[in-house]
């Protein structure tokens, strides 16, 4: 699963959503479902439009969880 930061990158630079939709041309909307872990699938287009208005790297922001959960069944 991709999981983010995005909410603390965009406060950290002082942005708020409406700017960084303005800057990205990425809705509101969408933002929000991101910084909320509502989105399962993010597109590279709309990764790569955020990092640029935020001037980072996509890896800054987003990131593949590499903690799974292993469940063991009972023999």
């Amino acid at each position: 699963m991709l999981d983010n930061k995005l909410n603390e990158v965009r406060t950290n630079v002082g942005m708020s959503i409406s700017e960084l939709a303005r800057r990205s041309k990425i809705s509101r909307q969408t933002i929000y479902s991101i910084e909320k872990s509502e989105r399962e699938n993010i597109s590279t287009l709309t990764m790569l439009s955020i990092a640029k208005a935020l001037n980072k790297n996509v890896s800054d922001i987003f990131f593949v969880d590499t903690v799974q959960r292993v469940e063991q069944k009972s023999v």
